[in-house]
């Protein structure tokens, strides 16, 4: 089972793998707060 982190944004436990840990720099992002970051990126480009 991988190791459980924190959201940096919403701080909900998210399971991600320690390689994707040290790859991020720690800083990890559950989908929710992905999709919202995408989301908000992709209508300042319109």
């Amino acid at each position: 089972m991988p190791p459980i982190f924190k959201c940096l944004i919403c701080r909900k436990d998210i399971e991600r793998s320690t390689k994707t840990f040290w790859k991020k720099k720690g800083h990890l992002l559950c989908s929710t707060c992905l999709d919202e970051i995408e989301k908000k990126s992709s209508t300042k480009r319109d």
